[in-house]
Parts: structure tokens; sequence; C-alpha cells
């Protein structure tokens, strides 16, 4: 087939990808997750690791999937995440009243890793808190809810 030359594609001819909604979002994830990234990896993070230890530090007693439900984390990158925080002796689990459930907690070392990454974190979420500014951080949370109740909707 020639470069001048090629099939009719009346459906794909319609699409605009610069209009994309999960093309945008997964930009400005790239962008903000870069700046993220750069201040936690000299701690041997990543950045889902670094929310798992900030939920737990502050809810002790957490189980996997309400952690995961917060996090909109799939099982298997919960699990990994955990797995990687526990061999670092960060994170500890423990069984919950129910013998079928596991409670999730810092480790003493966990507390001194989140203690010692506060500042840095906090610094850059001011900066950016900062630029975006009130009424967008609003709007962030407006579509978060948007599509977090729409979803089944989304996906049929």
């Amino acid at each position: 087939m020639s470069k001048d030359k090629r099939p009719a594609t009346p459906n794909f001819d319609r699409i605009n990808p610069a209009s994309c909604v999960n093309a945008r979002l997964r930009r400005l994830h790239r962008m903000i997750n870069t700046a993220y990234q750069q201040k936690i990896n000299p701690f041997g993070l990543r950045g889902s690791m670094l929310s798992i230890l900030f939920i737990i530090g502050k809810n002790p007693g957490i189980n996997q999937k309400t952690l995961a439900d917060l996090l909109v984390l799939d099982a298997s990158t919960m699990s990994r995440d955990l797995k990687k925080l526990m061999i670092k002796d960060w994170v500890q689990i423990k069984k919950g009243e129910d013998s079928r459930s596991s409670v999730l907690s810092l480790t003493d070392e966990g507390y001194k890793l989140v203690d010692e990454i506060a500042p840095v974190w906090e610094n850059l979420h001011t900066k950016v808190q900062d630029i975006l500014g009130s009424f967008n951080l609003q709007q962030i949370d407006i579509i978060t809810e948007a599509i977090r109740s729409n979803m089944e909707d989304i996906k049929a």
C-alpha cells in the first residue's frame, strides 16, 4: 500500500486523539508523578508505595482490601507493593479479629521513614497546591467524584 493510498476508515477518521480524556489525564499524571518520583526515589519508594505507607500510618489496623479500594489499586499491585514494604521492614501484617482477615500497620522503621519523608513530600505538595490553587484542587475532587460515582456506566 502506498503512502498516499490508505483504506477507508470512517470510524477512525472521526477520532481526534488530542481530545482523549484518558490521554489528557495520563499526561497530567506523568508530569506530576515525575516530580514526586524524583523526590522519593532516594528513599527507595515508588508513588503507590508512599501512598500505602501514608494511609497505613494514618490508619493503623486497616485491612488490605480497604486500602486497595482507597487507593484504587488492583489486588496484584497492592500485594506486590506490600511485599516490598514488608521486606524492607516498614509494614507488618497481623491477623485481624476475624482470622480470615489481616490488618496492616507500620513498624517502628516504617514510622521513622514516613517521618523523614514527610517534609520532602510536604514541600512538593505545597508547591503543586500553590500552582493549582484552591479552585482547581476542588475541580479535581469534583472530577474524581463524578468518575467514581459513574464507573459502572463508564465500564458498560
